[in-house]
């Protein structure tokens, strides 16, 4: 009697414990459909919908991961063909390209430009856990069982059947002969055409004058030059200084987003992983002052 009850008191505990199971888990150790944490060997895992499976950040695809995600804090890109390095800022959404031993690579989403920042220091792990993502299930289909053979019946093979015979093939009649072609006739040759007069060509009118260049709200080259000395004196950007500039150029007048700006160039030294490299930084000029600087390969903005 004592073993029936103790078979009895396992089947009931069994029962409670796979039905209260999920909430009782997330009662207990706040782990839900949706969590994400870091296991012990660094890498980031997501608790899927099925209360089962912890699924590896590194082992989902590009089309399972956020677009773009936000930073929190700075994240240092380089183009790893010119060697050139550029810093984002934190509070800047970049493109994710995938997670690797706990990081987030990411880029600026323009050029070879690639960089990595922990995926606890990104707002990845909100997005994937306000929004998992799909898991596509995989089914393997189970070959078809053989047919036993039957009491009495023998195990061999059924014999193969014969093949049907082949019939000849049709005899290939003989081509027709081919009648040889009647020579056409020779057509007599047609009267010369009489000259046409020689028109007298009219005379070219006189060239247009050359179209005066832009005006530049009143700033010439050296004012250019000028703006742009006065706003990396100021400080206006920390990524280079006035002292690394090696040469100045005055551009010509661009139109962004509907606004007109002028435009300048400076060339200035870095050094990088490669060696010391010149870098070119460009200006737009507006109303007097540098309005932003960028780097002309990426369209980065420079601060």
């Amino acid at each position: 009697m004592k073993v029936f009850f103790n078979l009895c008191g396992m089947a009931v505990a069994g029962f409670l414990g796979y039905s209260l199971e999920p909430n009782l888990r997330l009662t207990l150790t706040g782990i839900s459909p949706g969590h994400v944490e870091v296991a012990e060997n660094g890498k980031i895992v997501l608790q899927m919908g099925d209360d089962k499976s912890m699924v590896d950040l590194e082992t989902l695809t590009p089309d399972q991961l956020p677009e773009k995600i936000l930073i929190n804090s700075d994240v240092k890109v380089s183009d790893s063909t010119s060697g050139i390095t550029m810093n984002i800022q934190a509070g800047n959404r970049v493109k994710l390209v995938r997670v690797e031993a706990g990081n987030a690579i990411v880029s600026p989403g323009e050029g070879s430009y690639l960089g990595k920042i922990p995926v606890l220091e990104t707002d990845l792990i909100k997005q994937l856990s306000e929004k998992p993502p799909t898991i596509p299930a995989t089914s393997v289909t189970p070959p078809p069982a053989a047919t036993l053979p039957t009491a009495g019946e023998s195990a061999e093979p059924p014999p193969m059947p014969t093949p049907p015979p082949v019939p000849a093939p049709a005899p290939v009649p003989e081509p027709a002969p081919t009648p040889e072609p009647t020579p056409a006739p020779i057509p007599e040759p047609a009267p010369d055409p009489a000259p046409e007069p020689t028109p007298t060509p009219e005379p070219a009118p006189d060239p247009a004058p050359d179209p005066a260049p832009p005006a530049v709200a009143g700033a010439n080259s050296s004012a250019i030059v000028t703006i742009m000395k006065q706003s990396l004196s100021s400080g206006q950007i920390k990524e280079f200084k006035l002292d690394q500039v090696t040469e100045w150029k005055a551009g010509e007048p661009e139109t962004v987003d509907g606004e007109s700006f002028q435009t300048g160039t400076a060339q200035y030294k870095a050094v990088t992983f490669l060696g010391e490299k010149s870098i070119e930084a460009k200006a737009f000029i507006k109303g007097g002052k540098v309005a932003r600087w960028i780097w002309p390969r990426s369209g980065m903005e420079i601060k």
